[in-house]
């Protein structure tokens, strides 16, 4: 975990052009009409909750230069270090907390959500700032029921997943970063 950390603070110290990432626009995510609470939510009011905090116009937060689609499975590894990235579609500037956060939601959705609140709490050491909640909720919200096919055929037999229990693990991670936002 600390090596992802590392990467991502180190990725968001670089000073590349890159377009401003517009949030609804510029990803996948469902545009703010059409959030739907995933099929396994143990806690439908946790996603509305969410939802409606996503209604409010985005923060401002420092720019800097974003991977994307900063997830495990991008991550190439040899003898415990991350050697390289994949995946270089996505970038934009934009807050740090959507990098950090589509690694967290992807963490809570195939481990668990404590390894995604320990990867906040070191990025956030490691970078000495304190990730924008708003932000974090918006990549987190990127989870909804096409996720569990999506990171099955990602993770391609390496592991077991726990599909049915994908969207109740992320909604722990929701919920704590709700809790954050006050």
């Amino acid at each position: 975990m600390t090596r992802i950390a590392e990467i991502a603070v180190l990725l968001h110290s670089l000073d590349l052009p890159a377009k401003m990432l517009r949030p609804w626009t510029d990803s996948w995510i469902a545009p703010l009409d059409g959030f739907q609470v995933p099929v396994g939510a143990q806690k439908p009011a946790v996603w509305e909750a969410a939802f409606g905090v996503m209604a409010a116009p985005p923060p401002k937060d420092a720019a800097v230069f974003l991977h994307g689609d900063l997830l495990p499975v991008n991550m190439l590894w040899s003898r415990g270090r991350i050697t390289g990235l994949t995946d270089w579609n996505g970038i934009h500037r934009g807050s740090r907390a959507i990098d950090v956060g589509h690694c967290r939601r992807y963490l809570a959705a195939l481990y668990s959500p404590e390894w995604s609140e320990q990867l906040r709490s070191l990025y956030e050491s490691t970078a000495g700032v304190t990730l924008n909640p708003w932000w974090d909720l918006y990549a987190l919200l990127h989870h909804d029921d096409s996720q569990p096919k999506w990171i099955r055929g990602q993770v391609a037999g390496r592991r077991p997943v726990d599909v049915a229990g994908m969207a109740s693990r992320v909604e722990v991670a929701v919920e704590t970063a709700l809790r954050r936002l006050g």
